[in-house]
């Protein structure tokens, strides 16, 4: 019986074929992708809700403001007592500190644009402040809530 001898090249290494390289190049770009979306929705969903804080502020610094011992209109009508303009809550025109925290800044919504502030009716009579912004993509937002929240029902 005549037995042949399997040829090996003493010198070749192992090493990793250019198709498993790519295959393993491939899943990293898809898992890199993933990420990517994932972390921007996040951070949009964060943002939407910094401004729905910032809503609740603006609302509560309106409050304040009516309730001001030093507002000439406090014990008059409720259009008397109401602020004019956002700005009256960080340059207050019957004198006092700021109502809001940072001043100014705070008056602005995470994209930049300024909060906006409406007067409402509910159907008991009672007068309150609705202040809202709008996303980017959007999404209503105001100090009730995000998206079809942001209104509330009277």
């Amino acid at each position: 019986m005549l037995l042949t001898k399997i040829r090996r090249t003493p010198n070749r290494r192992a090493a990793f074929t250019l198709l498993e390289v790519l295959v393993v190049v491939a899943i990293l770009v898809i898992l890199a992708t993933v990420a990517t979306v994932a972390t921007t929705r996040y951070i949009e969903d964060a943002k939407k809700s910094k401004a729905q804080l910032g809503c609740q502020s603006i609302a509560t610094a309106i409050e304040a403001y009516m309730q001001s011992p030093q507002n000439p209109g406090r014990d008059s009508t409720e259009d008397q007592k109401m602020p004019q303009g956002i700005n009256n809550l960080y340059m207050v025109p019957f004198g006092g500190p700021s109502f809001l925290r940072n001043g100014e800044a705070d008056t602005y919504d995470p994209w930049g644009k300024q909060y906006q502030f409406q007067q409402h009716t509910r159907q008991d009579g009672t007068m309150y402040m609705l202040v809202t912004t709008t996303a980017p993509d959007g999404t209503q937002i105001s100090q009730h809530g995000i998206g079809p929240n942001a209104v509330p029902k009277n």
